[in-house]
């Protein structure tokens, strides 16, 4: 297994929601498992906490903490970032994993622009935000680990979503200018791509939903939250000293086939 030791990681938008762990919650315990201590953050102080708990119960006390921010908020990020150097001492991982995708997130004409600035602010801003200030503290040392969660919707149009896909396709950008500017320095930033995951969202939405996307993964079956949880741990750790600027798609095989795909299946 890939090793952790003796690194401190900050993982955005991870939380228990129904007992059940979203991506950045996966994210989080896989990476403490592997010997990381993380600070866990997200909007959502109830599901925060009850991570930090959950977590801190199976692997002790001093592995885990939960800071309540607004990725959306300078502010909130650099006390974020001052929380994790006063609990932990350092930040050698930054995941940014917090992300929005509103059901009022239509098509192109019909979106409101409030809503189109609030999943830009979220999944863009959010990322760079924290990226910008945990930046300095990986620089001093001259190493340093960034993965950020992107999402196939970045890559192929949709007949809604307009604003979360092209907020994915921006992560993609950020993930591979922070990359460039600063990997002579030590710092390595990589992207993941989840396709339709069996997060505690999609497992709240409609059943054809989910049957959609199963029919159009090549996968015998959707990934679950910890299967994108291993590779962001990959990435984030030593093991991946040798990648940088990579846009990895996690989503079972979703964009790896023709578009008439499962059509030749139903065929037979």
């Amino acid at each position: 297994m890939t090793t952790m030791d003796g690194k401190v990681a900050i993982v955005t938008g991870a939380t228990v929601v129904g007992g059940r762990v979203n991506i950045g919650g996966a994210i989080a315990g896989e990476l403490v498992a592997r010997g990381a201590r993380v600070m866990v953050t997200d909007i959502d102080t109830n599901g925060a906490h009850a991570l930090a708990t959950q977590l801190s119960d199976k692997y002790g006390a001093d592995s885990v903490s939960a800071h309540i921010a607004d990725i959306r908020s300078e502010s909130d990020i650099e006390r974020l970032v001052a929380a994790t150097l006063s609990t932990f001492g350092t930040v050698d991982t930054v995941i940014n994993n917090a992300g929005v995708f509103p059901v009022d997130d239509g098509a192109v004409a019909d979106i409101d622009i409030e809503v189109w600035d609030d999943v830009m602010a979220v999944n863009v801003r959010g990322a760079m935000l924290l990226t910008k200030h945990a930046l300095p503290i990986m620089l001093a040392k001259a190493r340093g680990s960034i993965v950020n969660t992107a999402s196939t919707h970045a890559f192929a149009g949709d007949l809604r979503l307009t604003g979360y896909g092209a907020s994915k396709a921006a992560v993609n950008a950020l993930t591979v200018y922070t990359a460039t500017q600063y990997g002579r320095r030590g710092i390595r930033c990589n992207a993941v791509c989840p396709g339709t995951t069996t997060s505690p969202p999609v497992e709240r939405a409609p059943g054809w939903f989910r049957e959609v996307y199963a029919r159009h993964t090549i996968n015998p079956s959707l990934n679950a939250p910890m299967d994108v949880a291993r590779a962001v741990a990959f990435l984030a750790s030593d093991d991946a000293s040798g990648v940088n600027g990579l846009v990895m798609r996690v989503d079972g095989g979703l964009l790896a086939h023709q578009p008439f795909y499962a059509d030749q299946v139903d065929v037979g």
